[in-house]
């Protein structure tokens, strides 16, 4: 669904919805809406460029025409996200980003093996780096991750007590963590990534720790 900026006063900001919606209102009653707001700007040939190779990566996997897949790879961002159709053509680059971040975790998803890691093929970096942890993705070769602690918890601090939401940390294979605990610094700015917060849902499907010990023995 598309809508029209009435106007932002005060903090808040008035939407004119294309479409009546009412109906939808009175029915699921939600109490938070998801805004994308379109710059004008429309999609890259760089964009363009990484949505294609990410494709035809997965095209090679699957043994579907890269056309019919394309076709399919889109319906199925639109119906997952909501949005309308859209023409790779002419699109809006935010459209463009978030379709390249539904295509990387879709090959996460499904393990679908590219010519070249998708940290070469994203366009936002945060999504990305996310999208690996919850995935135990290298966010550097993309072969399967440990959890790297950004913020250290050693140091005689005890890993199964300490609560790691709000914790920055980056998913990278045995290799590049043993290599980041020799040069971390170096190794990030090598690659142009870093450590981001824990939040409870990637505490949860890494299984870390999210609540002070005593709250867990209590089963709180």
């Amino acid at each position: 669904m598309t809508a029209k900026i009435e106007k932002l006063e005060n903090g808040k900001l008035v939407l004119k919805p294309d479409v009546d919606i009412s109906r939808f209102l009175a029915q699921k009653r939600p109490r938070r809406v998801e805004v994308r707001l379109d710059d004008g700007r429309t999609i890259s040939a760089d964009q363009r460029r990484k949505i294609f190779a990410i494709i035809r990566d997965i095209s090679l996997w699957s043994g579907q025409e890269p056309e019919e897949l394309r076709l399919y790879l889109e319906w199925d961002f639109c119906s997952r996200c909501l949005r309308e159709w859209f023409s790779l053509s002419n699109c809006d680059m935010t459209t463009a980003r978030e379709f390249i971040t539904y295509l990387i975790q879709f090959c996460f998803h499904w393990g679908v093996p590219t010519k070249d890691s998708l940290l070469t093929q994203t366009d936002d970096i945060g999504k990305y780096l996310y999208l690996c942890l919850e995935n135990r993705r290298c966010a550097i070769c993309n072969q399967p991750a440990e959890v790297h602690h950004v913020d250290r918890v050693g140091m005689g601090r005890d890993r199964e007590a300490i609560v790691h939401v709000g914790l920055n940390a980056i998913a990278l294979c045995r290799r590049h963590h043993e290599e980041a605990h020799r040069r971390e610094k170096a190794l990030f700015a090598d690659y142009h990534i870093y450590g981001i917060k824990l939040d409870r849902h990637l505490c949860k499907v890494l299984s870390l720790n999210q609540k002070p010990k005593g709250e867990v023995e209590r089963g709180e």
